[in-house]
């Protein structure tokens, strides 16, 4: 396991002083292999207890490839990545009901009438109901990764997108806290193309 010295860098995200001291030396709970990346501007390290859930907001910049992943104290720890967007959702505003008659006429095209109400005779009864609706624009989340199939995410960004990683501890953990690192580690990586130049000579 290579040396973890970076974590001298990692940013205190949820801990009182005397909590961040205990977990500042996590070196000794991580057993993940760091690779080739640089985890020291968005890196993070918390004081968990049992039920805690923590966010760890991030920018996943675009042109790079990236490393994620969690160590902790407790082996049961949870984590995930997700993409936040907007989206569009529809909502009932109101429903409008209406009744339509028909009423009877003579070959005149005179209304008949009820000689016994003295009303006009109907010949038919429809009904019509117009919804109205309401749109509204409502922050969402997309699931990237999820640490139930894999310990780590490595993955190339194309593009700059916001995301989050969710550390959740489990309610069976240690009751008196344990010490969990996000580790986000970032690289450059570089597209390859052919290149291509005039030929010389005589080709057959």
């Amino acid at each position: 396991m290579k040396n973890l010295w970076i974590l001298g860098l990692i940013a205190i995200f949820y801990s009182t002083s005397a909590e961040a001291q205990r977990c500042d030396k996590y070196n000794r709970y991580c057993d993940a292999e760091l690779l080739d990346y640089d985890y020291s501007s968005q890196s993070a390290f918390a004081f968990m207890y049992p039920g805690d859930t923590i966010p760890v907001k991030t920018v996943l910049y675009g042109n790079k490839e990236y490393h994620i992943t969690v160590c902790s104290e407790h082996e049961g720890v949870s984590w995930k990545i997700v993409e936040p967007y907007r989206k569009t959702e529809k909502s009932i505003a109101e429903i409008r009901r209406d009744t339509s008659k028909t009423y009877k006429v003579d070959e005149y095209g005179d209304f008949i009438v009820d000689n016994e109400t003295g009303d006009y005779i109907v010949e038919s009864v429809s009904f019509t109901v117009d919804t109205i609706w309401n749109s509204e624009r409502v922050a969402a989340e997309r699931l990237i990764f999820d640490n139930k199939k894999a310990n780590e995410w490595k993955e190339r960004v194309s593009k700059t997108q916001r995301a989050f990683v969710y550390v959740i501890m489990p309610m069976d953990s240690n009751p008196e806290g344990s010490c969990v690192a996000v580790f986000i580690g970032k690289n450059e990586f570089q597209k390859s193309s052919f290149k291509t130049k005039k030929p010389s000579g005589d080709y057959y």
